[in-house]
């Protein structure tokens, strides 16, 4: 008699559980995937559930000061405004002939996306609220990328100190942040396109959302596909807008092109099998090339 209830009580017991996993009421994923700073031990209430597509994420903003994302596109300028940008009217444009600076701008598209959003009638994944009491997300605008392309490359170089000195200010100011201590982060959005951007503290920032090109070097405590989202290096070239829309593809004599450096991560190995896979195809090109200014500006004019 007393089996029987045991086993009827566990029963009930795992699918309570799995219940709660299906509708989401339960963050598994946080004791896998804990902080540093403990944030593992907070609770996190997802706000964000299923909805209709019609019905766009709320994601709110954070105001920093302009050294942390469009003050440093002012390469020769210098210096100048530290004030949040708060406006579409404020943001430059992304400037051209910056070489494969171009490839890590995802962390300006979504800065830029989120300041235009809220027109009446256009629909979007995604809109800014003012009003971080409703957000179901919370974006944080630094140019990690960026950072690391500015503020000197090698480690060695005296100039990494900017670099290092703004991810100290930006973890002071997020562990500050009441929304971030509500959920350690985890429902924080960071770019970080660069493998190396964010090199010095990136692991006081696990917990959170992670926008990411791949996944080559980072461990898995910090970045995984369960929680972060990777997004394409943004092309170099122009892209082709000659298509006849009646029949875009007998306008493109081209099937696949690449041109850029074949001996990369682990050697290599993934490239140089394509290459092997896809010689011989006359409307395939794969040649080998380097990432410079005038080999970007050599395939956009062809």
């Amino acid at each position: 008699m007393y089996g029987k209830a045991i086993v009827s009580l566990a029963f009930i017991i795992l699918l309570l559980i799995s219940f709660s996993l299906f509708i989401g009421t339960v963050d598994i994923r946080s004791y896998f995937f804990a902080s540093p700073d403990g944030a593992h031990n907070l609770p996190c209430t997802p706000t964000h559930t299923q909805s209709s597509p019609s019905v766009p994420l709320k994601v709110y903003m954070y105001d920093l000061p302009r050294r942390f994302n469009i003050g440093m596109m002012q390469w020769k300028k210098g210096g100048g405004d530290d004030t949040p940008v708060r406006t579409a009217e404020e943001l430059p444009r992304w400037p051209v002939n910056v070489g494969v600076r171009k490839q890590h701008s995802v962390e300006y598209w979504l800065m830029a996306s989120l300041l235009g959003s809220g027109g009446e009638g256009e629909e979007r994944e995604a809109v800014r609220v003012l009003d971080p009491e409703i957000a179901e997300a919370y974006f944080v605008p630094f140019f990690s990328s960026l950072s690391f392309n500015t503020h000197g490359r090698n480690m060695t170089d005296p100039e990494t100190e900017k670099d290092r000195q703004l991810q100290v200010d930006l973890i002071d100011f997020l562990q500050n942040s009441k929304y971030w201590q509500r959920s350690g982060g985890r429902d924080h959005v960071i770019p970080m396109t660069h493998p190396n951007a964010f090199r010095f503290l990136r692991q006081l920032v696990n917990a959170s959302i992670l926008i990411v090109a791949d996944f080559g070097r980072y461990p898995k405590s910090l970045s995984t596909l369960s929680k972060d989202v990777v997004s394409p290096y943004v092309h170099n070239v122009d892209s082709f807008k000659d298509d006849d829309l009646l029949d875009p593809f007998e306008s493109r004599k081209t099937l696949l092109f690449f041109r850029g450096n074949t001996v990369r991560k682990d050697k290599g190995k993934v490239r140089a099998k394509l290459e092997k896979i896809l010689a011989g195809y006359d409307d395939v090109r794969y040649e080998r090339s380097s990432p410079t200014a005038e080999a970007i500006q050599a395939v956009s004019s062809e």
